[in-house]
């Protein structure tokens, strides 16, 4: 014991009471919503802007017609999703059932970072963490105020709130992955297909 009082009490006399150093980014100065978008594309996300969320509905329909993917769409009927005005879409069949790796989901996206590209979700009783790994393709509805040039500025949010979210996803992009032989390869741990959808 007298060895291991020894060696605690050189570690505590070796401490530094030096506060953690704080890191100052520079002020943001360009576009964070054109440059949130030009980073998605890089990443491989596809990205439309439209007028109002208002527009959502047919924005996806044009988006699965010209993929021939099947008119159909998932997402919880928690969702604010369910709010929007699918009367404007009547060809499209929208249902709650879980999605799998074959369907299209649909969810809105807290925040969107610029520098990345990357969509925010905070989980809830409204977005359920698991919509956003079980889809073939998502597409994500994004205001354009919710888009702030950093990580940094969703860590202050979160620092403020008082409910706190169980999880925090942030999304670059489709999937993939190059464990295998070093060959990408999408759809490993979600969804094969981003699609970003900007508006008011």
């Amino acid at each position: 014991m007298k060895a291991r009082e020894a060696i605690l009490s050189a570690v505590r006399a070796g401490r530094r009471e030096d506060p953690a150093p704080r890191y100052i980014h520079p002020a943001w100065t360009g576009d964070a919503v054109a440059h949130f978008a030009a980073r998605a594309r890089s990443s491989a996300a596809d990205v439309i802007e439209i007028t109002t969320f208002e527009d959502a509905p047919e924005a996806i329909w044009s988006i699965l017609m010209s993929k021939q993917a099947e008119a159909r769409v998932h997402f919880p009927l928690e969702s604010p999703v369910a709010a929007l005005p699918w009367q404007r879409a009547p060809g499209l069949t929208l249902t709650s059932e879980r999605p799998s790796g074959l369907e299209t989901a649909v969810s809105i996206a807290d925040f969107g970072i610029a520098e990345t590209g990357t969509v925010v979700f905070f989980s809830s009783q409204r977005s359920a963490s698991s919509w956003h790994f079980l889809p073939g393709r998502e597409i994500v509805l994004i205001r354009r105020h919710t888009i702030v040039p950093r990580l940094e500025n969703v860590i202050e949010t979160l620092s403020s709130r008082r409910d706190m979210p169980a999880t925090v996803n942030l999304v670059t992009g489709p999937s993939r992955t190059a464990d295998i032989e070093q060959t990408i390869e999408r759809g490993a741990h979600g969804p094969r297909e981003l699609c970003v959808i900007i508006a008011e």
